[in-house]
């Protein structure tokens, strides 16, 4: 029997319960959707509630409760005074921020001093954070006001006013906002906008299943022992190690395409290539340590015992949740022996080499010693 039987043949065993490959190929993504929704809904609880009171309604005060309400940081409720002082005494949020009246006319003379009242909640804790920001914007105002009217003074010149003002504020921030220009030798000057945010929690998540999908591909290991069909694999003109990169070979496939939807959906908008390259050195690693351990054990049970504790104490380890490496140096060394730590590396390094090559390493040397262990233990 050639190699590619063998391949099939794993490919065979799986498709044949079509609800079971559905499953494995769809869940994830909605597991992954679902989980990003949560996340995104759940950071909104995390934001710094504010109350916005405008007693008189202007130009003025509409632009800087907008570009309050822009701050990702800041949660933003627009109130009447009386409401904002009541929900400050319920502590619903830390801080009410009420533009005065006159502000405008202030505000265009260059006057800062009294034109905005903070009230804090009893149990504020972020005044000062939100007072500088709320500072920054008026400071903005007032010096585009005070340009404006030294301009206007100077150059009598319809609409001068104006044309300083928009000058002066189009100084605080460059055009287009949060975009990098770059020229390449020989290449004309491009754009790079950053793509969409992806909590990184949906990164480690990622390990963790094709770890755990991984382990659960490879009890073909077991199960050809069980039932002799490795002891009678010679009988078909085909060595063990024919069969077993054979079987290597399908498992990794499988892992591949089920993952391919949610790999897809994460770095469409980034390096594509490089980054699902590097997945698919992460899953030959995951691979390698699988088959290494279904070697070792003859239970299925106590295999997926140690499956799923390996899985997540190097998913701890290696960063699959939180960081632990940056408590310690200890911890930081212990994490270069995971594979989540070198594909969470390659993800965040402008040159992914090192790290698919750790990992192509890490896979190679588990499934050799894999098959060393199986061929010592064949009778």
């Amino acid at each position: 029997m050639k190699l590619w039987h063998f391949i099939r043949l794993r490919w065979k065993i799986v498709v044949s319960n079509r609800w079971q490959f559905l499953t494995m190929l769809l869940a994830p993504l909605f597991i992954f959707l679902g989980t990003e929704q949560l996340l995104t809904k759940g950071s909104d609880n995390l934001k710094i509630p504010v109350i916005l009171v405008a007693e008189e309604q202007n130009e003025t005060t509409e632009t800087i409760i907008q570009r309050i309400k822009e701050n990702e940081t800041l949660h933003t409720h627009v109130k009447p005074k009386a409401e904002a002082l009541k929900m400050l005494e319920r502590s619903e949020a830390e801080v009410a921020v009420v533009f005065t009246k006159g502000i405008e006319e202030h505000l265009k003379k260059g006057e800062i001093k009294g034109v905005i009242h903070l009230y804090e909640a009893p149990n504020a804790i972020a005044t000062g954070l939100i007072q500088e920001y709320v500072a920054s914007e008026i400071i903005r105002f007032a010096t585009n006001g005070k340009a404006a009217t030294y301009m206007a003074k100077e150059f009598n010149v319809e609409n001068m006013y104006e044309y300083a003002w928009n000058y002066a504020d189009q100084q605080w921030e460059p055009k287009p906002l949060m975009t990098v220009n770059y020229e390449t030798s020989g290449q004309p000057p491009s754009s790079v906008k950053p793509s969409k945010t992806i909590p990184p929690l949906l990164y480690g998540l990622l390990s963790i299943y094709i770890m755990l999908i991984s382990f659960y591909h490879q009890t073909w290991v077991m199960t050809d022992r069980i039932n002799g069909l490795s002891t009678r694999t010679g009988m078909f003109g085909a060595n063990r190690l024919m069969r077993s990169f054979g079987n290597l070979i399908g498992a990794l496939t499988l892992v591949v395409v089920t993952i391919l939807p949610v790999g897809l959906y994460l770095f469409m908008e980034s390096n594509l290539i490089s980054n699902m390259t590097l997945i698919s050195g992460y899953i030959f690693a995951c691979i390698g340590i699988s088959f290494l351990l279904a070697n070792l054990f003859t239970g299925a049970l106590f295999y997926y015992l140690v499956a799923i504790g390996v899985t997540f104490l190097s998913g701890v380890i290696g960063g699959s949740f939180i960081k632990i490496s940056e408590f310690s140096v200890r911890l930081a060394n212990a994490s270069t022996f995971t594979p989540q730590h070198w594909l969470f590396h390659g993800l965040a390094s402008s040159q992914s080499t090192p790290a698919l090559t750790i990992l192509l390493l890490t896979g190679s040397g588990m499934i050799i010693l894999g098959l060393a262990i199986g061929a010592i233990r064949h009778d």
